[in-house]
């Protein structure tokens, strides 16, 4: 189902699971959460209690094969605080702000081998009976997925993968008024 018309998407990269400690710090107060998504740009933290837009500081986060933590500055650019729903996470996006070189080269490489990890795991998925061990193999590199049963998996790491697959070319109007009608 395509988004709505109105509907812009100002994501510039993937969001892939993450879910460790975070801790935020605008220099008057700290915040300790949990990160739901990271990117390369950014990463969302559940907060019920999330800093203004536009509040600036630096986060603190790790990253798996990586000794140490890594901090960087970051603003808040979003927020999400839903009522209604209990299935939408609430809490804040944060945008990395002028990242280094080093900084860079780090979360690109944790996302490239996210997503190396979930393309190989998909493979192994795709048997009638996966392979125990190769899945076990995958799951120590994705800990976002440990303890989903084999359906719950197989749906969470097909629906990851979508995110690496070019955008369906979508069909002019006129072309799915004619299917429609014929």
């Amino acid at each position: 189902m395509p988004p709505p018309k109105n509907f812009v998407e100002k994501r510039k990269e993937h969001r892939l699971p993450y879910q460790k400690k975070i801790i935020f710090s605008d220099g008057k107060a700290a915040l300790s959460a949990y990160g739901l998504n990271i990117s390369r740009g950014g990463l969302f933290v559940t907060s019920l209690d999330p800093y203004p837009i536009d509040s600036s500081g630096h986060i603190a986060f790790f990253l798996p094969n990586l000794p140490q933590s890594l901090c960087v500055k970051a603003k808040v650019v979003h927020i999400v605080f839903d009522r209604q729903r209990c299935e939408i996470e609430c809490g804040m996006g944060f945008q990395f702000v002028d990242l280094n070189e080093s900084q860079k080269s780090i979360l690109n490489l944790h996302i490239l081998n996210e997503e190396a990890s979930y393309m190989e795991l998909k493979k192994i998925l795709v048997a009638h009976k996966p392979n125990g061990e190769e899945m076990a193999r995958c799951v120590a590199k994705l800990p976002s997925l440990d303890g989903l049963d084999l359906l719950a998996m197989r749906y969470r790491v097909n629906r990851i993968c979508t995110m690496f697959e070019p955008e369906p070319t979508l069909e002019s109007e006129s072309e799915s008024d004619e299917k429609m009608s014929a």
